[in-house]
């Protein structure tokens, strides 16, 4: 395979990459909001969702060095943010 090819193909794999990080994180942010709205409700939670989607994005980061980790996400940060006001 030419040089060329080659860097259109790292190219092409780092753009699909970075579109699948940017929707699995808008998902993710999502998820989130509605555990916050479920915590300020006091309702019972689960961040398996949450934090599901944030396997998939660390993933991605971990085979595309240029991508941000994201933290996993624990009730004690959700209550810590619905309590902060």
């Amino acid at each position: 395979m030419s040089v060329h090819l080659q860097l259109k193909k790292q190219m092409t794999n780092f753009i699909a990459a970075e579109k699948k990080y940017k929707e699995l994180d808008k998902r993710r942010e999502e998820k989130i909001e509605e555990v916050i709205k479920e915590a300020r409700a006091n309702k019972d939670f689960s961040l398996n969702e949450v934090n599901a989607l944030t396997e998939e994005l660390n993933n991605l980061r971990r085979s595309f060095g240029f991508l941000p980790m994201r933290k996993t996400v624990t009730k004690e940060m959700v209550f810590d943010y619905i309590n902060r006001d």
